[in-house]
């Protein structure tokens, strides 16, 4: 019982900050006007600086061997998830129009906002940095196959050199070169400053931006694109993902791995697959659909996945 109240104390922060951005919002502290501008700014300098901060800061010796599989598994993972999401969709007969941004939305799990502080609080800041090489395979899954299939092939391989992964990259070189101390005190400080902005700022406007979308919001008809993405989102994919850590063969030395595909296997849909969908001019609706139908039901399966979970580790 105590293991699951400390996963439920661990998810509690991130929903909270998800409630007090959508509050925020309603009472006007945080205007439609500033999204933009603040989304840019997390995406392009705050994410940046938490995944370089964590990286090069992270003392631990990470093997070349190691990192290939961890990305590579990073991205087999969200191409399961497109794979299971479009079978699925079949087997329910989801409408051609739907089906790209239902399989698209369903299929990315919420590899960050989410992952990143639960990791923390149930297995420790030192998984965060291996977390952010693992989803460094998963951001180029979600922009090469998924862009592909959510686009009608129309894949730009410059979509693969967003400032995220450019950070991630850049961080593993200075790694490689020397770390922490190539880098002045004051410089290291102002990353550390922006870094710690990451995640809040992004919950902050995922709240007030889902405030925004509940206003409008439909069920799909037969509630089925909901029920669908559930049983992918919450259901299926966990269950696959724990098959991995219990059957499949995990080089020698990367445990930390299991702890990793537990955390991502039981976290809902990917918020900011939204974005993406309505920016290939598909149907945003069906990922609203998706993404807040998994949100609400992993309030109850994701500390339940969680906590059977940590009982499978040693």
């Amino acid at each position: 019982m105590g293991v699951l109240f400390g996963i439920v104390s661990a998810l509690a922060p991130s929903a909270l900050t998800l409630f007090i951005g959508g509050i925020c919002r309603k009472i006007g502290w945080l205007r439609v006007e500033a999204d933009s501008s603040l989304r840019i700014i997390t995406i392009r300098i705050f994410y940046p600086c938490f995944f370089f901060y964590h990286l090069v800061g992270n003392k631990e010796i990470i093997l070349k061997s190691h990192l290939i599989y961890v990305v590579s598994t990073g991205f087999v993972c969200i191409c399961l998830g497109f794979t299971c999401a479009f079978l699925v969709a079949k087997l329910f007969r989801i409408d051609s129009q739907s089906i790209r941004s239902f399989v698209f939305s369903t299929g990315i799990f919420n590899y960050g906002y989410f992952a990143f502080p639960v990791a923390a609080a149930i297995f420790g800041e030192q998984l965060i940095p291996k977390i952010i090489l693992f989803n460094l395979g998963v951001e180029a899954a979600i922009w090469s196959v998924g862009v592909w299939f959510l686009s009608s092939c129309k894949f730009r391989l410059y979509g693969l050199f967003n400032p995220p992964i450019v950070a991630i990259i850049l961080a593993v070189l200075v790694r490689e070169i020397g770390g922490v101390k190539l880098i002045p005190p004051f410089l290291w400080e102002i990353i550390s400053v922006l870094s710690s902005c990451a995640i809040p700022v992004g919950l902050l406007l995922i709240g007030g931006n889902f405030a925004d979308l509940l206003r409008n919001f439909k069920l799909s008809e037969g509630v089925k694109i909901e029920f669908s993405a559930i049983m992918v989102r919450l259901f299926l994919l966990p269950l696959l993902f724990f098959l991995g850590v219990i059957y499949c063969p995990i080089p020698e030395g990367m445990d930390w791995l299991k702890k990793i595909l537990i955390i991502q296997g039981s976290m809902p849909a990917g918020i900011f697959a939204l974005v993406i969908v309505k920016h290939y001019g598909q149907e945003g609706t069906v990922a609203l659909q998706c993404i807040l139908a998994s949100m609400v039901v992993c309030l109850i399966t994701t500390p339940v996945w969680l906590y059977f979970g940590v009982k499978l580790l040693p």
